[in-house]
């Protein structure tokens, strides 16, 4: 894969969430598709299959409804995104949910158990 081909995708790919967060912000009717956060978007080298991550905000977390939800709306949303002119062929969209906050915040937790368990030398209550 050339250097090229990298940067291409990865501006595909990010065009792709800010246009999708937009659509589902101010024109989607699902109230639960305005209440997500589009995180990231991996595309395929060829430009054919986008997946796209989301975080949900407050209640509207039910996984598999919300799930649901976008996998019923990806029509929608690849019309709104064609009659924008982005790409010469849509790609076809998958939804997967954003679980990478959980692994860091998992990763903070350990770390801060961590530095209570060992405080260190340059810690001033740590020093007899």
């Amino acid at each position: 894969m050339m250097l090229t081909d990298f940067k291409r995708r990865d501006r595909v790919g990010e065009m792709l969430r800010e246009k999708i967060a937009l659509i589902l912000l101010h024109k989607s009717r699902d109230p639960r598709l305005q209440n997500i956060t589009i995180t990231a978007v991996e595309i395929s080298d060829d430009l054919r299959r986008a997946k796209i991550f989301y975080l949900a905000r407050g209640q509207e977390a039910e996984g598999r409804e919300l799930q649901k939800a976008l996998q019923k709306a990806s029509g929608f949303i690849k019309q709104e995104l064609a009659q924008e002119h982005i790409l010469r062929v849509m790609p076809d969209l998958f939804f997967q949910i954003d679980k990478s906050w959980q692994r860091s915040e998992r990763l903070a937790e350990i770390l801060r158990r961590l530095g209570q368990d060992n405080p260190s030398s340059d810690d001033p209550q740590g020093a007899s």
